[in-house]
């Protein structure tokens, strides 16, 4: 089932999300610790009463980790479940036909033994 194109289609898009989903919240989190790091000024400038702009992308962090799992949730049911579904059914096309193919060797090896000759 691996050699099918469809499921190398299906694997290589899912590959590719992952990736560019963790390049985005790796990076993300990234440049949090950086600007926290090495620009502690901007980071205390305060915004509006005790919100700062380092509490502020803190806080965007979680947004950003919100808005990736909804892109997540988006893409396995626009790219990825209709593709499985596809592979599903030829999966099981391909089970029942092994078993017909089965049941009928098993009675043709029965009946040649039953019946040998003299």
């Amino acid at each position: 089932m691996s050699g099918l194109p469809a499921y190398q289609e299906l694997r290589r898009t899912h590959r590719r999300f992952g990736v560019r989903a963790t390049a985005v919240a790796v990076g993300g989190f990234l440049l949090y610790v950086l600007l926290s790091s090495f620009l502690p000024g901007l980071m205390n400038t305060s915004l509006s009463g005790h919100l700062t702009v380092g509490l502020a992308l803190g806080l965007g962090q979680f947004v950003l980790m919100g808005l990736i799992v909804w892109r997540y949730l988006v893409h396995v049911r626009t790219d990825v479940t209709p593709v499985v579904r596809g592979l599903r059914g030829l999966t099981r096309h391909h089970e029942s036909t092994r078993r017909r193919r089965g049941a009928f060797d098993e009675r043709t090896t029965r009946r040649g033994a039953e019946f040998r000759p003299w």
